[in-house]
């Protein structure tokens, strides 16, 4: 509703100030908390088109972006260092951006690149070898034949970072590998309040039992 009053005010068909600017925009909650299981992507990957396969691996390894994915080239992998590098340009934050290559990816890449480098620079490419623009519907038929229910490609992101996190990668190194702008914003995603309390108390169990191996109960006089 904005941009449309915004062109009719550029057009001179409305007059004043955009009353949607005025009232503001709708509070959005965007947040989303679906993980998919071992058992899921086992599914999905038997399930999905045989181009989409590579580019949902990656993106679960990786936790890049739909956009960063598709947008990747062959100069952007360096096989040397083990990274992506990821232009500012194909980057949300607009930051350079690299981002660890695992030895699982690394072999699924080589094999890529061993038989689509000679076709295209763009590392992946469908069944017509040309780079892979959508994969909207090609993801969504591959869910409904996987019988997944609300998942979103960009959940694959979401689930890349919370497998980090349940193997007990730090929270900054997690941050860092899928490039949020700030370690605040990654907590506030990642790491929930009511979990995080439970672990916290549950430390009080160990410091006691600490002291009765030590025969000690000075610790609680005060």
């Amino acid at each position: 509703m904005r941009h449309i009053y915004n062109l009719a005010r550029r057009w001179k068909k409305f007059y004043g100030e955009n009353p949607v600017s005025v009232s503001g925009l709708m509070p959005e909650d965007n947040k989303r908390d679906r993980v998919l299981s071992i058992e899921e992507e086992k599914r999905l990957l038997d399930n999905s088109a045989l181009h989409l396969r590579p580019i949902i691996l990656t993106s679960l390894h990786s936790g890049l972006r739909k956009g960063e994915l598709l947008s990747l080239q062959w100069v952007n992998v360096d096989f040397d260092n083990n990274i992506f590098i990821i232009k500012p340009s194909y980057n949300k934050s607009k930051k350079l951006k690299k981002v660890p290559i695992n030895s699982y990816l690394r072999t699924i890449l080589l094999e890529l690149k061993l038989r689509n480098s000679r076709k295209s620079e763009y590392v992946f490419l469908g069944d017509d070898d040309k780079p892979v623009k959508d994969i909207k519907t090609a993801f969504n038929n591959a869910c409904k034949r996987a019988s997944i229910d609300d998942f979103k490609f960009h959940d694959l992101r979401h689930t890349s970072g919370t497998r980090l996190l349940e193997s007990e990668v730090g929270i900054e190194l997690i941050s860092k590998i899928l490039g949020h702008s700030s370690v605040e914003l990654t907590m506030k995603r990642y790491l929930h309040p009511e979990e995080s309390l439970k672990d916290s108390v549950e430390k009080l169990v160990d410091f006691e039992k600490s002291c009765s191996k030590n025969g000690s109960n000075e610790n609680y006089e005060n």
